[in-house]
């Protein structure tokens, strides 16, 4: 695990654990897990283009548009390489199937088209399961130097998850972390924040990866302890809020997709069971009337970029089926549309930390409960760590394709405050990550399992 920065380069990290290395374990314990509220509504512990040719059926299966020969590549929608099997039911595809002349990557398109139709264009890219992890650190970890090798070959983070079958990353972004009391504000870059997304998330997609924009709308961790107001967005009414939830979403969105970059799924709030942009956006008891507000701006402004992204909420519930469809029933009340529940689910992990939500046993009971409860909804792990064949297993094992796939957190390292089992370990010095063998061929037989290769 990282030790104390003290200038760029110049000096290495050592074992003494200085206020940055406090600082950043407290926050990386914050940011993924809590404790249990006392009762539904509380708010909480303190817890925590270039495309690319597709080749699987779509969000929405192969059954209706199951050919879908290669039509002109970069037609309509889909910007980038032609597309090589069908979608589901819409016209909202991935590359240009039949002669291009409507945007499914098969002849009558698909939810999420057939397949990739360009992972750097304009096209929304949902594999058959997703094998996703988080790697929002590496942009800060590169800035120092680090560098990742599997089997004795030096690659990019990405490059060697994708060769394990992961097809699928999340990346954090806050507001300005670079502000008084963000993120960022004591380091050398504005890590996190949209710049940082981007550049990462066009790497992403280059290599024809999908992207979930998570959006924190703050400017540093939020959990179900704390979802604090940006600090250029405090003393706002709740109408002014709303106003900035839409308009920097829909600029955030509008950004990657210029950028050839463009999210796939935008997670809009994290772990927001308790809310988001507190106090005014707080959710307690019967009362979601603000959170609502601002829930539908964000949506809003990812609708408008395009339709087709698909949305996700993010509660952090998977072992409390009571508290889950008490949130579910408090926003889809006040009329929030969105496609994806993602629910966080930390089990105990090698480390020694405790886990946050409970067993896998728990995790099944509750996602199929909720599946059978919301028709309309799919369900992610938006984040895990160990149990990793259990928790994919629990996804990919919900009736109809209803798990889409889960999130490994960081599966660079261990932290001593959060339940993590990494992919990697170290040699010689910290940014120095080595995959561990038996851990990737976890990955790669999943990805064998699931038919994803």
């Amino acid at each position: 695990m990282p030790f104390a920065i003290f200038s760029r380069r110049a000096i290495p990290r050592v074992a003494s654990y200085g206020p940055w290395l406090t600082a950043a374990l407290l926050a990386s314990a914050a940011a993924c897990g809590g404790s249990e509220p006392p009762n539904p509504g509380a708010a909480g512990g303190t817890g925590t283009g270039t495309g690319v040719a597709g080749a699987s059926a779509g969000f929405g299966g192969a059954a209706a548009g199951a050919v879908g020969s290669a039509g002109a590549a970069g037609n309509t929608v889909g910007s980038g390489g032609a597309g090589a099997s069908g979608g589901g039911t819409t016209t909202t595809g991935g590359s240009a199937g039949a002669a291009g002349a409507q945007a499914g990557g098969g002849a009558n398109g698909g939810t999420a088209g057939g397949s990739a139709g360009g992972a750097g264009g304009t096209a929304v890219y949902l594999p058959k399961f997703i094998l996703g992890a988080d790697v929002t650190i590496t942009m800060e970890d590169e800035y120092w130097d680090a560098n990742y090798t599997d089997a004795g070959q030096t690659k990019s983070l990405e490059q060697i998850l994708k060769a394990h079958g992961f097809n699928f990353i999340r990346i954090d972004t806050f507001v300005n972390p670079g502000a008084p009391g963000g993120f960022a504000a004591d380091k050398e870059e504005d890590f996190r924040d949209l710049a940082h997304t981007i550049t990462l998330a066009k790497r992403v997609k280059a290599i024809g990866m999908g992207f979930l924009l998570d959006l924190h709308y703050s400017d540093t961790w939020t959990n179900p302890g704390a979802q604090g107001t940006p600090a250029a967005w405090a003393g706002l009414s709740i109408s002014a809020l709303e106003t900035k939830v839409y308009e920097y979403t829909k600029d955030a969105v509008t950004q990657l997709k210029n950028a050839s970059a463009m999210p796939d799924i935008v997670q809009v709030g994290n772990e927001i069971t308790a809310g988001m942009l507190w106090d005014l956006g707080r959710a307690s008891g019967s009362d979601f009337a603000n959170l609502a507000t601002l829930l539908k701006a964000g949506i809003r402004g990812v609708r408008e970029v395009n339709p087709d992204i698909r949305v996700m909420l993010h509660i952090e519930k998977c072992h409390n089926l009571e508290t889950s469809k008490w949130w579910l029933d408090g926003v889809l009340g006040a009329g929030v549309q969105f496609d994806i529940l993602g629910q966080s689910c930390y089990a105990a992990a090698p480390n020694g930390v405790a886990g946050y939500q409970g067993t896998p046993e728990q995790w099944k009971t509750t996602f199929a409960a909720l599946a059978a409860d919301y028709p309309n909804l799919k369900f992610i792990i938006a984040e895990y760590s160990a149990q990793q064949r259990a928790a994919n297993d629990t996804m990919f094992n919900l009736p109809n394709g209803r798990g889409l796939g889960t999130f490994n957190w960081d599966p660079t390292r261990s932290y001593d405050t959060h339940p993590n089992h990494p992919l990697f370990t170290t040699n010689g010095a910290w940014n120095r990550f080595v995959a561990i063998p038996e851990m990737m061929a976890l990955y790669d037989k999943m990805a064998t399992d699931y038919g994803l290769r």
